[in-house]
């Protein structure tokens, strides 16, 4: 088709065009032969598998019959053992009412201990209940008196720095009642002095309530370790009333599940002889294996019940470790209660030593009085007195608001004290509950069971490792040996470089003995020779790596172009075909083959008609019968000499085989 106007499928009757039809015609026969030998040889090779396939299915008859022969003796011997197992069933049913007896006296006694226990854990835990409710109040009770002792602690410690002050504006008092000669300087100093022995007195009876408070520590200390005995005493009894109410529950299930296992088995004695026999046997055997695997269990929990002691013991001792902090807080607060009733005795007493020095300034005071009722005849020092007099009155009326600001602190001090309310708390955060303590200790034995794991493993690998030195020590004479791959990449590569070292060196030994030393210049030295030969090794090999590669290259870009090919071919219609020149063996798509699906459906039996599109000539050409070679020219003057479309005639080819040949199928 390479001109629009002649057509390809009209043959002329000229020598070279019979020439090319004839060698096209050997080139299809040639086709035709190599496509039947390989049809002739997958025939040959599917006749070898079918008759692999037949003498398989042979042995697998031959054995299929000895099976059947084997169970038909196999049957036999059942049924001598189930004609053994009835004699057996009757003799064990003797032992089997035996042992329902003995079970059911155990649970009865079992019955009657948790009875016991429950009774015990019922009184235990109102006991319990009872002591956690004082010891809350207890501790509440406590913790308030602390914070009295606090606040005491507080306002002490503020009337001592209020005494301080006092003390030092008295002595300076006392030096200014000494020059000024006033009386009335004398009765505010009484009024100080009352307001003073007040001071003492409210100071004597916090004193007094501290003391009691120390009093009421004391018993509290004293009741607190009473109070942790029992709840020690009264958690271990606890715990051992839960462990048993477990237990009745466990022992309780195995006796209903193995009493109703009997009780069904002998509800069924009614039907059949030999059913109820062969079940009876085999409910037996499994009560057999419950028993055992509940014996094991009965053994576990007894194991557990000796590890949750010793875990008790353990919370015991922990439970103890944190109270003691507690009771050395208790002990710390106690002995600084008793260093403030001591400070309160020490300032008390300053308080009776400033008492005594007020009234001996009195006294003084006294004696200033009558020197001034002498010096008041003295006519030159009136101005003097004067000046002294309103400075002692000055100093008076600021002592008097400082006097009177303490009273008002004082007072506050005393009304914060009496609207103090007590609050009773229900409960302490420090006791932990049930809920809590189960959870540790849950937690606690699957920790103990990972360890005891842990220690096995490690106990199994010390044995192995001192069975292995024992070997060691029998055989001391025997050594290790280092295994090494034989065809190993890099020990290969390594010994290549090796060679090709040794024989640079080697060359360079003998050029420099001939050509340095014996100066001859008209020969080649051997290692030359040698090491080029080496090197024509080195590179045959990398060549025959090369086309391995290559190799594997070509048959992964056949597999990857058959696997589109078949997509193509799946949505396009055409089965495509790369046809080699025979000119150029490395040109693999000089002409392509298309062959259309839907004539591969038609004819399956003879080779279906083609199209060989040739890319370097661009031409198209049709093979097969007259008729598919008719259709192709009314679609080439349609699509191609018209229009010029090739992909549309190559669709319109498609669409009319199968709207020629497909309806016939159908």
């Amino acid at each position: 088709m390479i001109d629009g106007s002649s057509s390809p499928f009209l043959e002329s009757p000229g020598t070279p065009v019979f020439r090319e039809k004839l060698a096209r015609l050997e080139y299809e026969v040639s086709t035709l032969k190599t496509e039947k030998r390989l049809l002739q040889q997958n025939k040959d090779s599917s006749i070898g598998r079918y008759e692999e396939l037949l003498a398989k299915k042979n042995d697998e008859l031959a054995r299929l019959q000895s099976n059947f022969d084997y169970v038909y003796n196999q049957r036999n011997e059942l049924k001598s053992k189930l004609e053994n197992q009835k004699d057996v069933a009757g003799r064990n049913t003797s032992d089997l009412t035996k042992d329902t007896k003995r079970l059911r006296e155990e649970n009865d006694a079992l019955r009657k201990k948790l009875d016991k226990y429950e009774r015990q854990y019922t009184s235990v835990s109102g006991k319990l209940e009872h002591v956690r409710a004082d010891l809350n109040r207890e501790l509440s009770a406590n913790d308030q008196y602390r914070e009295r002792i606090g606040d005491l602690e507080q306002e002490n410690k503020q009337m001592a720095d209020l005494n301080k002050d006092l003390l030092e504006r008295m002595k300076s008092l006392s030096a200014q009642i000494e020059n000024n000669r006033a009386a009335s300087q004398v009765e505010e100093l009484q009024l100080k002095l009352s307001a003073l022995q007040n001071t003492n007195n409210s100071l004597q009876s916090k004193v007094d309530s501290l003391l009691q408070a120390k009093t009421s520590v004391e018993l509290l200390k004293q009741k607190n370790a009473s109070m942790a005995a029992r709840i020690q005493v009264l958690e271990a009894f606890e715990e051992k009333a839960a462990s048993l109410e477990l237990d009745n529950v466990k022992l309780q299930a195995k006796f209903d599940e193995y009493f109703g296992a009997i009780a069904s088995s002998v509800e069924k004695q009614d039907t059949d002889e030999e059913n109820t026999v062969v079940s009876f046997i085999s409910n037996f055997k499994q009560l057999q294996n419950r028993n055992l695997v509940l014996f094991d269990k009965l053994n576990e929990t007894q194991s557990k019940v000796t590890e949750l002691e010793q875990l008790n013991n353990a919370l015991t001792s922990q439970i103890e470790q944190e109270l003691q902090p507690q009771l050395e807080q208790l002990k710390a607060a106690n002995s600084a209660a008793e260093t403030e009733i001591a400070e309160l005795k020490k300032i008390k007493i300053l308080n009776g030593k400033e008492i005594e020095f007020l009234r001996n300034s009195l006294k003084d005071m006294d004696t200033v009085a009558s020197r001034k009722s002498v010096a008041e005849t003295n006519p030159d020092s009136l101005q003097e007195q004067e000046a002294q007099r309103k400075a002692t009155n000055q100093y008076l009326t600021n002592l008097e608001k400082l006097v009177d600001d303490y009273k008002n602190q004082i007072d506050e001090l005393t009304k914060k004290e009496n609207t103090k309310q007590i609050t009773m708390p229900s409960k302490r955060p420090r006791l932990a509950e049930n809920s809590a303590d189960l959870q540790t200790v849950r937690d606690l034995r699957n920790e103990n069971l990972e360890l005891s794991a842990t220690i096995k493993g490690l106990k199994d690998e010390i044995e192995s490792l001192r069975k292995r030195l024992a070997l060691k020590e029998r055989n001391p004479s025997s050594k290790g040996n280092i295994l090494e791959l034989r065809l190993n990449p890099f020990a290969k590569d390594q010994y290549v470089k090796q060679e090709t070292l040794d024989l640079l060196r080697k060359e360079n030994e003998a050029l420099i003995t001939q050509y340095v030393k014996n100066g001859n210049v008209d020969y080649v030295p051997k290692s030359v020779f040698a090491r080029q030969e080496n090197d024509k090794d080195i590179l045959q090999a990398k060549i025959d790596q090369l086309s391995k590669k290559l190799n594997r290259l070509k048959n992964v870009y056949t597999e990857k172009s058959k696997e589109i090919l078949a997509i193509i071919s799946r949505f396009f219609g055409y089965v495509i075909e790369f046809i080699p020149s025979p000119i150029n063996s490395n040109d693999f798509c000089s002409k392509i083959k298309l062959v259309s699906k839907y004539m591969i459906q038609k004819d399956k039996e003879q080779s279906p008609p083609y199209l060989i599109l040739d890319v370097q000539s661009k031409s198209l050409k049709a093979n097969g019968n007259y008729e598919f070679k008719t259709m192709c020219e009314e679609l080439v003057s349609q699509w191609v000499n018209d229009k010029h479309q090739i992909p549309c005639f190559l669709s319109a080819l498609n669409l009319k085989i199968f709207e020629d040949y497909k309806p016939r199928d159908e």
